[in-house]
């Protein structure tokens, strides 16, 4: 075992914050060492130690799917790139998926999710759709593009608890969004009141790992609740539908470091990892979650029959992954 591995190891476990350089030494080692696996170990001990073994489902509903002139090359609703014509969900059909997301009391956070060129209003009239037949304590969080202050203002006076954001890995080379922005969004949603969301994505095979700790470290800088990893789906007709793709093995490995770098955090966030996988909750990563709707990573109009999963399905891969309890929105603990 390196000793110098096993000190960061420690170090992370003592709850001492982790430097860049920490960090990229963490993710530098190879994902198939002695060093690697236990790093693994340590992360998934660390985090269900300070969770009481829980974990978080999360569910979210894409209200709509427009071809996008963002033109993200990752994304499956990119105007240049889509198999999509145009979808948007029923008042109906929003309001039955809130009540089947939310029906057991058992969903910790319902994502909104709308396009990058939302209009605000009509997000709006959709928040109060959810709120008036969300069931328990679910935190609601948008999911939506580049917002000012003042709409997030008028986000939370609506009911909205949190904003679910990401400064993107490739941001400004395959998005034409700036990284700056991305992160000037989420320091409006801060200012605003509201809890940020983000992830580490969509991590490719051509990521270093100097960019990797930037962004791991950037979430934990901003305070975020809720974190997570998501390697980049190939999705076909886009540019990245044959430039490869990373593996679970790589993932797990990448939330493992993700975990340790935020045990040293004021309020130790929920990790998710995408796609869901075993090793990645043996990892360190506590979250999964079931979608309706539209999905960005998927080419089919209703992603539950697809790629998504359903409530049940996810409280008992949970469950197989050897969680006992699971977490609320207002931070309670039920069995699972």
């Amino acid at each position: 075992m390196n000793q110098n591995i096993q000190r960061l190891i420690d170090k992370a476990l003592s709850e001492t914050p982790l430097s860049k350089d920490d960090v990229v030494t963490l993710l530098s080692v190879p994902d198939y060492s002695e060093e690697a696996f236990a790093m693994r170990s340590a992360a998934a001990h660390g985090m269900r130690s300070r969770t009481n073994n829980a974990a978080a489902i999360f569910g979210q509903i894409g209200f709509e799917m427009h071809p996008c002139s963002a033109n993200c090359q990752f994304c499956s609703f990119a105007a240049d790139y889509t198999c999509l014509s145009g979808v948007k969900l029923t008042d109906e059909e929003i309001v039955a998926a809130t009540r089947n997301f939310t029906g057991r009391g058992d969903l910790y956070g319902l994502y909104l999710m709308m396009m990058a060129d939302y209009r605000i209003d009509e997000f709006l009239e959709k928040v109060a759709l959810v709120k008036a037949n969300v069931t328990g304590p679910t935190k609601i969080i948008s999911n939506v593009g580049d917002s000012s202050v003042e709409d997030f203002r008028r986000m939370k006076e609506a009911g909205v608890d949190a904003v679910y954001h990401c400064w993107r890995l490739g941001e400004g080379e395959v998005t034409p969004f700036s990284a700056e922005e991305r992160k000037q969004t989420m320091r409006n949603a801060k200012e605003a009141g509201l809890d940020i969301m983000d992830a580490v994505e969509p991590i490719g095979p051509e990521h270093t790992n100097e960019e990797l700790a930037e962004h791991i470290l950037f979430s934990i800088e901003l305070g975020s609740i809720q974190s997570g990893c998501m390697k980049r789906t190939p999705v076909p007709g886009t540019p990245f539908a044959d430039r490869g793709t990373i593996t679970d093995f790589r993932l797990s490995h990448i939330v493992a470091v993700q975990a340790l770098a935020n045990i040293a955090a004021r309020n130790i966030p929920i990790l998710g990892i995408h796609e869901y996988t075993p090793m990645g909750y043996i990892s360190g990563a506590n979250m999964i979650t079931a979608e309706t709707g539209v999905n960005p990573r998927d080419t089919a109009e209703e992603t539950s029959q697809s790629r998504g999963l359903d409530i049940p399905t996810c409280r008992e891969f949970m469950r197989q992954c050897g969680f006992t309890k699971l977490m609320l929105g207002d931070d309670t603990l039920i069995d699972l």
